[in-house]
């Protein structure tokens, strides 16, 4: 019985370790394969809610999400003071305002085809960089970047996307320290959350 115990655990845990150990472009590919299949059940002919897409969002992408680092890079300079609380509900505010805004942007989605580049050299230290494009027969071809980064314990988590060169969490830091800088942290939380 004992043996038997053995051999479950150490497949379990090699399973486990493999899972930990999967590299970026393997993660993105199988996060990408199971979002847009079920994106395409959801959104058949483009019926899907905003609410049924959201919920397929925060199912298949936004485990795969650095929601702590976004939130901490999103806040800049004014990281610097905040207790524990305002920190906790501004990382929640960032959740819900990332899952919208995915779920928004994944509503288009209608079978273009997506291409993770298989690049040995993406890694670099603690993160990662895989080139994408979406291709569409009747538009020009995207560029994406998914920029991700390695937690502690070996799995790879996103963190920004680089569309046509231009960082989406760069572009939405600046915004975010304007905001704070003029109304505060308190009040961005809050507009962050009711996106």
């Amino acid at each position: 019985m004992k043996h038997y115990l053995f051999i479950i655990t150490l497949f379990f845990s090699s399973s486990l370790f493999a899972v930990a150990k999967q590299s970026p472009v393997q993660l993105l590919t199988q996060v990408g394969d199971q979002l847009f299949s079920e994106i395409s059940k959801v959104n058949n002919q483009g019926t899907a809610s905003k609410s049924e897409m959201t919920a397929v969002v925060d199912k298949y992408l936004m485990p795969h999400m650095d929601v702590k680092f976004v939130s901490y890079k999103l806040l800049g300079k004014h990281i610097k003071g905040i207790d524990r609380a305002q920190a906790s509900a501004f990382i929640s505010s960032v959740e819900h305002y990332l899952s919208a805004t995915y779920a928004g942007a994944l509503m288009k989605y209608t079978g273009q085809k997506i291409k993770f580049e298989d690049d040995t050299n993406v890694i670099s230290g603690d993160f990662a960089t895989v080139k994408t494009q979406i291709i569409d027969t009747s538009a020009p071809t995207i560029d994406l970047h998914f920029k991700l980064r390695q937690s502690k314990d070996g799995s790879w988590k996103v963190y920004d996307i680089v569309a046509e060169g231009i960082s989406l969490l760069s572009a939405k830091q600046k915004e975010v320290i304007q905001r704070i800088s003029a109304v505060g942290l308190a009040q961005v939380t809050t507009e962050l959350g009711k996106k």
